[in-house]
């Protein structure tokens, strides 16, 4: 168990790092960095209301569903094949509403939230990790 709370330890730290590769590859300046905290409104929909949504559908019902007709099936380097399938969706839905380069960069932490569903069998730590991936991100790059 201590080996996974050092795993979801590196996940977390792991949000700013992918933010400012994002920046570097693809942004001259970073944002304003504290917006987020004067617009209450887009920090309760960006930060809490979206993850949750977005966890609720995609690793609790999507990745379940998958995860009962897959689950004969071996994992791919630790990814179950359920979470592999869930976060090519997950990427397919980010289209809509981000340039196609971020919306491909969304399949790793899509990759990272599913890992930690499945791991702790429970869907609040991969709640957690994703409101904390999406305040990296709004505070820094949009």
């Amino acid at each position: 168990m201590r080996s996974l709370h050092v795993q979801y330890g590196a996940a977390l730290s792991a949000a700013p790092v992918f933010c400012l590769i994002y920046l570097l590859i693809f942004k001259e300046e970073p944002a304003d960095i504290f917006w987020l905290f004067f617009d209450v409104k887009s920090l309760f929909f960006l930060v809490f209301f979206y993850p949750i949504v977005e966890e609720l559908v995609f690793r609790g019902i999507i990745q379940e569903y998958l995860h009962e007709k897959t689950k004969q099936l071996s994992s791919f380097f630790s990814f179950s094949i359920a979470n592999l399938i869930t976060s090519v969706f997950f990427v397919l839905i980010h289209f809509i509403h981000h340039t196609p380069y971020f919306a491909l960069l969304t399949f790793v932490p899509s990759l990272l939230f599913g890992y930690f569903k499945d791991k702790y069998k429970h869907i609040s730590f991969s709640i957690f990790l994703h409101m904390f991936y999406n305040l990296c991100y709004f505070s820094l790059i949009v």
